[in-house]
């Protein structure tokens, strides 16, 4: 069951594009009346600086100073909203420390951006990104997007499987006053061999029409939540589908399940989710799905 998050972990590099990632968890932060923690993660130097040192002076450590300059740009950043927030700076193995810190915080959520050549890695997802969609269990916001507003465009991907009804299911219940609108992309094997291509595609279009809606109804949902849903299918290739739903609709949120199971099943259940997310032009909150999640 997904409640309300009560923590918020902010995981940032200080780049110019984690901004939007700022900016997002300190709207998420009034949205959920939650608390915020902002994490930044100095990689550990084990490299003494080779500027000469004078005999009399104690000997400077340079992360000090870069602890203390981090934590000033933070509480500068965040104006008015410093009461209410915490700043930690740690060193170490960025995606480490983030998951270490969220399990010491008893956090929630996780929110991070994405950096060109920065911590928090490249324009894809990065190094670090990846690293916590292979290991936490937290939910992971990845933000691409400026906070504008208050997400009002929210997609969810579905494949019929358990891990995306673990995925609409939290999607309601974390953004109980918005529209969600339910992709399904389907496949029409072997129609450049039918006779009739089109009708052979329209009956394929009208069957998984038939099996999204016998899905959404299993799922138990609230009449309300039930009501708030709208289903959408596409033919194609899932990730292009989703991309270009995302451009022609402008949704500022997908949601996607990912399930659980350690290091070693990555390969086969975390790559999806990551393939889906690495093609968009939005903002992705990855739901993490265990068996006893449902």
């Amino acid at each position: 069951m997904i409640n309300l998050p009560r923590k918020i972990l902010l995981a940032t590099d200080l780049s110019a594009r984690s901004d939007r990632a700022q900016d997002r968890a300190v709207a998420l932060m009034k949205q959920f009346k939650a608390e915020l923690i902002i994490l930044h993660v100095l990689e550990s130097t084990h490299e003494i600086s080779n500027i000469g040192r004078i005999p009399f002076m104690q000997f400077h450590r340079p992360n000090a100073v870069l602890i203390e300059k981090a934590r000033r740009m933070l509480l500068d950043y965040l104006g008015e909203a410093s009461p209410h927030v915490s700043v930690r700076i740690e060193e170490g193995e960025p995606s480490d420390v983030i998951m270490r810190i969220s399990r010491e915080e008893n956090c929630d959520l996780i929110i991070t951006g994405v950096a060109r050549n920065e911590v928090l890695g490249r324009f894809t997802l990065g190094r670090t990104v990846d690293h916590l969609m292979r290991k936490s269990e937290k939910l992971l916001l990845v933000v691409t997007g400026r906070a504008r507003n208050h997400y009002k465009n929210i997609v969810v991907t579905t494949d019929f499987s358990e891990v995306s009804e673990h995925a609409i299911r939290a999607a309601a219940a974390l953004f109980p006053d918005h529209i969600l609108v339910i992709l399904y992309a389907y496949t029409a094997p072997k129609s450049s061999s039918a006779d009739d291509i089109d009708g052979y595609r329209e009956q394929m279009r009208q069957v998984a029409r038939r099996d999204l809606e016998k899905f959404i109804d299993g799922i138990g949902l609230t009449q309300d939540e039930r009501s708030r849903v709208n289903q959408r299918i596409e033919m194609g290739n899932e990730s292009r589908i989703i991309k270009d739903f995302v451009r022609l609709t402008d949704a500022e949120l997908v949601v996607v399940g990912s399930r659980f199971r350690g290091i070693v099943s990555y390969s086969l259940f975390g790559s999806h989710a990551k393939r889906i997310i690495s093609a968009l032009p939005c903002d992705a909150l990855v739901v993490r799905y265990k068996k006893n999640n449902m």
